[in-house]
């Protein structure tokens, strides 16, 4: 039994971060006191959320992981219990509050059982987080990795991709020629073998991500494949994980496989006469054996010729050991500078009402887009900037910025994000800054995260009624365009949905 509950620890945790977050929200929690109480809990969960995915995974070799794996379900279902005792006495006083006979009920629900309730969750609430800080700090020092690798609620599961094959909204410009090179290269090569494919090749920042969904999109319009499956690998690169996405992204109603042997059977009927199109995005692997037993694992499933991987990385040496099959490599070059600006002005006219940029602006503009380097992700993250601060000061600030003075591309880029980060409204930092608790690789659902700032005090709570469960209009409206720029792979749903990937 109790390995069995150490399988379901990660469930139980979503459970109270839901239920946490949902009631510190609520404004009854205000005016009960008890709202301080509820988002640090929120708050502390969703911490060691970040650590569940490797403990899961190293319990069985480890006794003082698994410890402290069974320590922290039962404080975890302690948790939940006094989450649902809250839960009671919410609806319980609701339902008290809209009867007919006010008076009495006030009476019935006085003074003395308000406080005396207030007081003793409060102190239930308090307890359980004290006790969580501990087993949230015993599990950074056993679990060092928590922010280098992946990071998933689910054991052995990348619950949500880093990044997808949807489309920006922003615009993609440069690389046209790019895209139609690739595609006719795949459809080429694809004949002749049963699986092959191209390597995008360039450092981080130049538009390997945006490229590779152009592409998709445009094999999706010309039909050459049956199927399109994204992965996003990043640094780990683990086969049953991999094959477990592309399972997962053929077949949503599959569920979570452990067995291998079981994945590949699963993966083969679906493959089954068909002819896909993988993408492998942001591939840091540099070992050889695990190309070559994840490429002889699809190679046994395959029946049929047409069938294609397109692999995103930063490393020359990556796309030689994809050589291992009939690969071919495409490196990326910097766009212009005229380029660069047209995504900064895209940007900026986006958050405007105006249909043109100034002629004051405009020239400053130009200028600065020479110093982005031919990076895209630069363009977007200082067009986002300047589109916050229209004047022809503060644009002169930009341009004379120190953060343009580094030479090594990657400094730079950390370099002027900061710049970016520095120029946001205090609220704001303090917002941003709260993100860093999140693991790489995490998703980020966007009303709970707001919902996570408005109980701790970072954004104003709305005068307007919320919907249920949800705070929007003054967490939402101040973050664009920023989110999308600095903490999301996908602006439309990072924004308008429910999840920030």
């Amino acid at each position: 039994m109790a390995e069995l509950a150490l399988n379901f620890v990660s469930p139980i945790i979503e459970t109270a971060v839901s239920k946490a977050i949902s009631f510190a929200a609520a404004q009854i929690s205000t005016a009960w006191g008890l709202e301080k109480e509820l988002g640090e809990l929120a708050q502390t969960l969703t911490m060691i959320q970040g650590l569940l995915q490797d403990a899961e995974k190293r319990q069985e070799s480890e006794p003082a992981i698994r410890s402290w794996l069974q320590h922290l379900t039962d404080v975890a279902d302690d948790a939940v219990d006094v989450l649902d005792e809250y839960e009671y006495e919410v609806l319980k006083h609701k339902v008290q509050t809209q009867g007919r006979k006010w008076k009495q009920v006030r009476t019935f629900f006085g003074v003395f059982n308000c406080t005396a309730f207030r007081l003793n969750m409060a102190d239930k609430i308090r307890k359980i987080n004290e006790t969580l800080d501990k087993i949230n700090n015993q599990g950074v020092l056993l679990l060092p990795i928590r922010f280098s690798g992946q990071s998933h609620s689910t054991a052995g599961a990348r619950q949500y991709p880093e990044t997808d094959p949807i489309l920006d909204c922003f615009k993609f410009v440069g690389r046209h020629n790019d895209v139609l090179e690739i595609v006719n290269k795949l459809d080429k090569i694809r004949s002749q073998h049963i699986l092959s494919g191209i390597s995008i090749v360039g450092f981080g920042g130049i538009g390997k991500t945006a490229l590779s969904k152009s592409i998709c999109s445009m094999v999706k319009e010309q039909k050459l494949y049956d199927l399109v499956a994204w992965v996003c690998v990043s640094e780990e690169f683990d086969e049953k994980i991999i094959l477990g996405d592309m399972l997962e992204y053929l077949d949503s109603s599959v569920g979570r496989m452990n067995n291998i042997g079981a994945l590949i059977q699963e993966l083969g009927q679906n493959l089954e006469n068909r002819k896909f199109l993988l993408v492998l995005d942001d591939v840091w692997n540099e070992d050889r054996g695990k190309w070559d037993s994840f490429n002889s694992r699809l190679l046994k499933i395959l029946k049929t010729s047409g069938n294609s991987i397109l692999v995103t990385t930063r490393s020359d040496k990556v796309a030689s050991i994809m050589e291992a099959l009939p690969m071919q490599k495409h490196d990326m070059v910097k766009l212009s500078d005229h380029e660069c600006w047209l995504i900064i002005e895209d940007i900026v006219l986006r958050s405007s009402t105006e249909t043109s940029i100034p002629l004051d602006l405009e020239g400053i503009g130009q200028e600065i887009a020479k110093k982005c380097g031919g990076l895209p992700l630069v363009a977007s993250v200082i067009g986002g900037t300047l589109s916050r601060e229209m004047k022809t000061d503060k644009w002169q600030e930009i341009l004379d910025d120190k953060a343009w003075i580094l030479q090594d591309e990657n400094k730079k880029i950390l370099s002027i994000l900061k710049m970016s980060f520095d120029r946001l409204p205090s609220s704001l930092k303090k917002c941003f800054s709260y993100c860093s608790i999140f693991p790489k690789d995490a998703v980020i659902f966007i009303d709970d995260l707001i919902q996570l700032w408005v109980v701790l005090g970072y954004r104003p709570r709305p005068n307007v009624k919320p919907r249920p469960k949800v705070i929007r209009p003054k967490g939402r409206t101040s973050l664009h365009p920023e989110v999308p720029l600095s903490l999301g792979t996908n602006p439309h749903t990072a924004i308008w949905g429910t999840q920030m990937a």
